[in-house]
């Protein structure tokens, strides 16, 4: 019976007139900000920025709708303006997908259940007496709303809508349970209306994979141009033109964030962080998308030649520079929309030009490069290019430097053993103070480590003597071997009879994160009986190795390799490739994958460098930089 309750809604709910107001009138008029979800509370009013997104998301011409953008400029206020609209002035059926149930269980609980209690006018018309009536599953006059997850293929099927939104589709997988892509599934479950509409919001991730950069690129490209209070020629707010003084205290740089502005490219005045309000509220969208037209590709920024935005028409629309019409995407079927728009243009008080150039300067100048990514994605909505170091095996050989003695000043040797199914593969190096280490001696130990000769061979190795160039005798002071994949049983019996020199290692699967302070190694101490382990964060130790070997001789951190170094360990230095892969609760995580083979060589330097790390933690050794002065 209540299938066919359904049924009866969404037909005699679709016998209705053509709503009397559009989606901004509504929003003016019926909106409220609820206090869960917004540090002001009260009747809603949008920001001039914000007014398109509300029209185009009621505008019969327009299929699709990719927003990139940032935190504090109010997408889900507009969102949930969008589906209260949908249910109170024209109702049909929507679905809403965010990137896992969980986080659709969220917004549910965060987003819907205020809207329809603070909101009279869209929670009177829910069907309340009904047994489906739950937290993701509404039903109304004309309609149905339903709010699932975007990661299994089930949560797409069985399912029409009018009306599709897919919030943070950057956080969705590529291809949803070997189904397809999230964003064509989503799309296919509209094809039944011809007015259907698609939005699609998100926060950017990493260049060239970006979901939502890709489809932005693929509209016509608006973005938010005000005017200049001086000359009043038009332009974006560009963070590039955002700029503060500087001056040196006492030889010290120091910013003068307090003096940050945005720098008119056309008169170069200065346009002060208090005209903001001013000139958001005389801006305009302005389409940037390139279009064809009298024989040549044209470019609206060049051009500078737009038709004038009127109460009927909410977008500067593309002009030709030869014959003035519209460009050819805004004469052909129903149009993609995609709007950009960033912190800069936020009235949100910790969106203040001195705020956002001051959390650049920290990133600028932080040693991690997630510092960078959160900036660009959170603030700027933009995706971050991720600048993997690309290195040559064969160049790295031949930078190699002959040298047979351990350096006077060596701080400690290190020994290194990467364990596999049928041999042993070690590395031993000195390091010196600024962690400056220099590659000894690289072999492997070939047999089963089932076999007691193999662990025999390594003990003998890890005992050698090593000669100074002052003349000293000096040994390895710790050997750091794997545990985890091979052998794991053997390499336990042979390190619990040699604790005084040997440690077992283990690649972490908590790797640092949106929190890169942590260390690349931490010691978990063993429980009664058993063995003390090192856990590597292999990600963020591989990142600073093959950042390393891009230094110049000489600088804090390089590393020197002798002769005993072949081409194969080389090969083996280089090769791995960074990827970025979506993890189990919606992140882009960065993460190494091998390109040949044979790897060990990386592996065996990401534990050299989490071993003295985890060293220098423990008080053990010192490779501090000493001070000159």
């Amino acid at each position: 019976m209540i299938k066919n309750d359904k049924l009866l809604f969404q037909i005699f709910g679709s016998l209705k007139p053509k709503p009397k107001l559009n989606g901004l009138e509504w929003a003016k008029k019926y909106g409220y900000l609820s206090a869960e979800n917004s540090a002001i509370t009260g009747r809603f009013k949008p920001y001039k920025y914000q007014e398109a997104l509300l029209l185009s998301g009621t505008d019969e011409d327009v299929a699709e709708i990719w927003h990139p953008k940032s935190a504090r400029v109010g997408y889900t206020k507009i969102l949930n303006m969008l589906v209260g609209y949908h249910i109170a002035e024209a109702p049909c059926p929507q679905l809403m997908f965010n990137p896992n149930d969980k986080k659709a269980n969220e917004w549910s609980k965060k987003e819907l259940k205020p809207l329809l209690r603070d909101m009279p006018i869209v929670g009177e018309k829910i069907v309340r007496s009904r047994q489906d009536d739950t937290v993701n599953f509404k039903v109304y006059p004309g309609g149905v709303f339903e709010s699932r997850g975007g990661n299994a293929a089930a949560n797409y099927a069985a399912a029409t809508a009018k009306r599709v939104n897919l919030d943070e589709v950057d956080r969705f997988p590529d291809d949803v349970d070997g189904e397809g892509s999230p964003i064509e599934l989503a799309i296919k479950r509209t094809a039944t209306f011809w007015d259907s509409q698609a939005i699609f919001g998100s926060t950017p991730t990493i260049t060239g994979i970006s979901k939502i950069e890709e489809g932005f690129k693929k509209t016509d490209m608006c973005y938010f141009y005000v005017p200049c209070p001086h000359c009043d020629q038009f332009q974006i707010i560009d963070f590039k033109n955002i700029i503060w003084d500087k001056e040196f205290r006492q030889g010290v740089l120091t910013h003068l964030f307090q003096t940050a502005h945005l720098k008119c490219i056309h008169c170069e005045d200065k346009i002060l962080h208090k005209s903001k309000k001013s000139i958001t509220n005389q801006g305009e969208w302005r389409q940037t998308q390139k279009f064809f037209c009298c024989g040549e590709w044209q470019d609206p920024k060049e051009n500078n030649n737009w038709d004038k935005v009127t109460d009927e028409k909410y977008i500067a629309e593309a002009l030709c520079k030869t014959c003035n019409k519209t460009a050819e995407y805004n004469r052909n079927g129903r149009k993609k929309r995609g709007f950009h728009v960033w912190a800069g243009y936020s009235l949100s008080p910790d969106a203040d030009w001195s705020n956002i150039a001051e959390v650049f300067v920290e990133a600028n100048t932080s040693t991690s490069r997630n510092k960078m990514k959160v900036f660009r994605n959170v603030w700027l909505g933009e995706s971050y290019e991720d600048k993997t170091i690309k290195l040559d095996g064969d160049d790295l050989y031949n930078q190699r430097e002959d040298y047979t003695l351990v350096s006077r000043d060596v701080v400690v040797l290190i020994m290194t053993v990467d364990t596999q199914d049928t041999w042993l593969a070690y590395e031993i190096k000195e390091w010196k103070a600024g962690e400056i280490s220099r590659g000894l001696v690289y072999g492997n130990i070939l047999g089963d480590p089932m076999n007691k000769s193999v662990w025999d061979e390594l003990k003998k190795i890890s005992e050698q003597d090593f000669e100074t160039e002052d003349g000293r005798i000096v040994k390895v002071f710790k050997v750091f071997i794997d545990l985890a994949g091979h052998k794991t049983d053997h390499v336990k019996n042979f390190v619990r009879g040699n604790q005084d020199r040997f440690v077992m290692l283990k690649g972490s699967s908590n790797e640092p994160k949106d929190n890169d302070a942590r260390p690349i190694a931490t010691l978990k101490m063993p429980k009664k009986g058993d063995l003390p382990i090192m856990f590597v964060a292999t990600t963020k130790a591989k990142d600073t190795i093959y950042e390393r070997l891009t230094l110049k001789k000489g600088d804090y951190g390089y590393m020197y390799y002798n002769m005993n170094f072949d081409l194969e360990w080389f090969a083996q230095l280089t090769a791995e490739k960074v990827v970025f892969k979506l993890s189990a609760k919606g992140y882009m995580e960065r993460t190494y994958v091998k390109r040949r083979e044979r790897n060990e060589a990386i592996d065996l330097e990401a534990y050299q460098l989490a071993a003295v790390r985890l060293l220098q933690d423990m008080g053990l050794i010192d490779l501090a930089i000493p001070d000159t002065e």
